[in-house]
C-alpha cells in the first residue's frame, strides 16, 4: 500500500526541482532585458486593442449625421460640382459653398486639420479640396466612383 503522505511530499519535491530552476531563468532573462521588445510588443497590442474598443463603444453611442451619409452628401455634392459648368455663377458658387461645407463636416468628423474655414478662393481653395478629398480617401470615406475622371 502506498503512503499518501510519501506521494504529496514526492510531488512538491518534484514540482520545486523543476519549477524553482524554470522561476530563475525567467527572472534573470526579465531583469537582464531580454524580454524588454517581446513586453512592449504585447502592451501596444492591449493599448491598440482598448483603443480599438473604446472606438467602436463610441461608434454605437454615436450622435449625428452617420459618416456613410456625410460621404453620400459628398459623393452627390461633388457630382453636382463637376457637371455645373452650364449652369449660373450663382448655382456654381452654391454648390460649392455647400460641397465646401460638408468636406470640412467629414475632416472634423474623421479629425482631419483643414483650411477650409479661411478666406481663401480660385486655385488655393481647389488645391486644399484636392488635398482633403485624398486625406479622406486615406481615412477610409469612398468620395469618388471607381470611374471618376474616366473617360466614357
Amino acid at each position: 500500500m502506498v503512503d499518501r503522505y510519501q506521494v504529496v511530499l514526492s510531488i512538491v519535491a518534484v514540482s520545486i526541482m523543476i519549477c524553482v530552476p524554470i522561476i530563475c531563468v525567467v527572472l534573470y532573462d526579465l531583469l537582464a532585458g531580454r524580454w524588454d521588445e517581446s513586453l512592449a510588443r504585447w502592451r501596444a497590442r492591449l493599448f491598440a486593442s482598448r483603443e480599438r474598443r473604446r472606438d467602436l463603444k463610441l461608434l454605437r453611442r454615436q450622435h449625428g449625421v452617420p459618416i456613410e451619409q456625410v460621404a453620400a452628401n459628398l459623393r452627390r455634392l461633388r457630382a453636382a460640382v463637376a457637371c455645373d459648368a452650364n449652369r449660373s455663377a450663382a448655382h456654381q458658387m452654391g454648390n460649392r459653398l455647400a460641397y465646401d461645407r460638408v468636406l470640412a463636416q467629414a475632416c472634423d468628423m474623421l479629425d482631419v486639420p483643414h483650411d477650409l474655414d479661411k478666406e481663401s478662393s480660385g486655385f488655393e481653395r481647389d488645391i486644399e479640396r484636392f488635398r482633403l478629398e485624398a486625406e479622406l480617401e486615406r481615412a477610409g470615406v469612398v468620395i469618388s466612383s471607381p470611374r471618376y475622371g474616366q473617360a466614357a
